[in-house]
């Protein structure tokens, strides 16, 4: 029995050395700043507790949409938000689906509650398009859809939406202004204008003279979008008189093969003269560029130019990267939130004090009341409360207000195992037991009361965790549901296991025969 104890023990040791090692501090302090304290490094806190912005958004599926493709669509918009969201270097980000239509976001430190919502709600959806001909091979003009039935230019092979766009002058480069589509649909063809309204002709008149685009496609009829896209990056390119920042894009390879079938066909007839040479670049709908076709075969790659700043090439890169969502989000999210982080340092450091008073006073009550099982009772606790830690920060868990103060709950729960089995010790101790044989039948016979309270609370943290993910604003709720239910978890395993090894090991020592030390009445009966 004491070589399994030891075994054990080194065990329950190497789990303890593990946890605090996780906790402390890895790197050096950085500009002579002093190191964080013990617990606090990785944890990934709230936006109640550091600040930021909470955002709930609702997709906005067609209405037969199966449930298999609403879960599909909303997986798909999870990770493509979290790809966007990255590149920002936001901090433990929170992105999660609440039931099969919404999206809760949580950016810790996030300070710009519109650039949040911008950099969320973009689709990032890119196209390729070119100019459309008509049968003598002349461009197709908005002027011309006014002016002579549609049906006359409409190719019946090419169903996708029209996009009229106006070329105007601008004092440095050319500026796109998109200015409506023409829709296909099972109405007929209609005009809408920039926003997707139905508009008439009369409206649209002051932009006769804009280009109609079509999806520019390979010889199998594959459009080229943003989905045959594997790479894109912000750049500069310097072989110009003024160095301009541009966005480099690499296809995968049935892009690549798109993309080379679309220069072939317009690089013969493209020149700086002929508008049909060119292809347009568009994200959103929006027209970044429109370059003339240079060559024949690209290999796959290429470059959009605009008149960007770094900051825009790099934003519409990660969004290019991060690809297209696929399904609109409504507008505005029907929750938003920008969190101030004013007192938020206060509600940590009022929280760690909080914790280390609730440790030290439960210990010292197990110390003076049990004595020798109180003291081993406490090292236990300090077992709990490193190894819930570490777990906190491993898995990890977002601490809010709430969830810190379930977790401050969950340390006077911790020891409440341990108050019952030294009860039913002291019972066995009085009907003549030895100390051997009470520690067992105490850990023997108190398990099923134990187990049973605290199967009843995880239940409740179960309940609460689900009733929270139906609220909007559910993150105290489940935040004090998840860490209150993790807490009560781990103080089974470290009543039964922790504290079981370690009086075992004390019960084989001569410590054994002072039984004042574990304040053990004899003459007493019940």
């Amino acid at each position: 029995m004491t070589r399994k104890n030891l075994i054990i023990m080194a065990i329950l040791i190497a789990i303890f050395g593990f946890s605090l090692w996780a906790l402390l501090p890895l790197q050096a302090p950085e500009n002579g700043e002093a190191a964080e304290k013990l617990g606090k490094t990785g944890l990934q806190f709230g936006l109640d507790l550091v600040g930021g912005v909470h955002l709930v958004y609702e997709s906005d599926f067609s209405a037969n949409a199966t449930d298999e493709e609403k879960f599909s669509s909303m997986e798909r918009a999870l990770t493509i938000i979290q790809k966007r969201i990255d590149k920002y270097g936001v901090t433990e980000p929170v992105i999660q689906s609440q039931g099969t239509e919404r999206i809760i976001i949580q950016l810790p430190g996030f300070t710009d509650i519109e650039t949040a919502k911008s950099l969320v709600e973009q689709t990032g959806f890119l196209e390729f398009r070119e100019v459309e001909l008509d049968n003598t091979g002349q461009p197709v003009y908005l002027s011309d859809y006014l002016q002579m039935d549609p049906l006359q230019f409409i190719d019946g092979t090419e169903i996708e939406d029209r996009i009229f766009i106006a070329e105007i002058p601008g004092e440095e480069a050319i500026e796109y202004l998109t200015v409506g589509f023409l829709v296909q649909d099972e109405n007929g063809i209609n005009f809408r204008d920039a926003s997707g309204e139905p508009t008439d002709n009369t409206s649209l008149q002051a932009y006769a003279n804009s280009l109609s685009w079509i999806r520019a496609r390979g010889d199998d009829g594959t459009p080229l979008t943003g989905n045959l896209l594997s790479d894109a990056a912000a750049g500069i390119d310097r072989s110009k008189v003024i160095p301009k920042y541009i966005i480099s894009i690499e296809f995968n390879s049935e892009g690549a093969v798109v993309f080379d079938d679309i220069a072939s066909r317009l690089y013969p007839s493209g020149s700086n003269d002929l508008l049909q040479g060119r292809v347009g670049i568009l994200i959103d709908d929006s027209m970044l560029s429109a370059p003339y076709i240079r060559q024949s075969h690209y290999g796959g790659t290429g470059q959009i130019e605009g008149n960007f700043t770094l900051e825009k090439a790099a934003e519409l890169a990660n969004l290019l990267k991060s690809g297209a969502l696929p399904m609109p989000l409504k507008k505005p999210p029907i929750y938003q939130e920008r969190v101030s982080a004013t007192l938020g340092k206060n509600f940590i450091d009022m929280s760690w004090t909080a914790g280390i008073i609730g440790v030290v006073l439960v210990m010292a009550f197990m110390i003076l009341y049990y004595r020798i099982p109180g003291l081993l009772a406490s090292l236990a606790l300090l077992f709990y409360v490193v190894l819930v830690l570490m777990l906190f920060k491993e898995i990890p868990v977002t601490l809010s207000l709430a969830g810190l103060g379930g977790f401050i709950l969950s340390i006077g729960m911790a020891v409440d195992a341990n108050v019952l089995i030294f009860e039913r010790m002291k019972e066995e101790l009085r009907t003549g037991r030895t100390l051997s044989a009470a520690v067992e039948a105490g850990f023997n016979r108190a398990w099923s009361a134990i187990r049973d309270s605290n199967i009843t609370t995880i239940i409740v943290c179960i309940i609460l965790y689900w009733l929270g993910s139906s609220i909007v604003a559910s993150a105290p709720v489940m935040g004090f549901a998840l860490t209150l239910g993790l807490g009560v978890l781990i103080s089974m395993l470290t009543a039964i296991i922790v504290t079981r090894t370690l009086l075992r090991l004390v019960v084989s020592s001569p410590l054994s025969r002072r039984t004042a030390l574990f304040r053990i009445d004899r003459g007493r009966n019940k």
